[in-house]
């Protein structure tokens, strides 16, 4: 991506490849945006509301990471409830001494 100029509220002219392009919309690369869209948008400099799709993403990225929080801390609890009876034993056989 390569910022072209600097224009009036806030905008930013770019020229962007059809790979960034499709990264803009969520896509991986240009094969995975439907040939048909991508010209359409190319041809009648379509207006493409980035921060819609960025938020979207940020709230599944969430999901993900939220999803693989919860999963990591359950079985840090499965470990300490497969450790605490060991420690017991452990306890126990030395006699009360850690």
């Amino acid at each position: 991506m390569k910022v072209i100029a600097e224009m009036p509220n806030e905008r930013v002219l770019v020229s962007v490849t059809k790979d960034e392009l499709a990264n803009l919309l969520g896509e991986y690369s240009k094969f995975d945006v439907k040939k048909e869209f991508m010209d359409m948008a190319i041809k009648n400099e379509t207006e493409i509301e980035i921060s819609d799709i960025y938020k979207k993403h940020q709230l599944i990225y969430g999901f993900q990471t939220e999803a693989a929080y919860s999963k990591a801390r359950h079985k840090l609890e499965e470990m300490l409830e497969a450790l605490t009876p060991i420690e017991n034993k452990i306890e126990k056989l030395s006699g009360g001494k850690k």
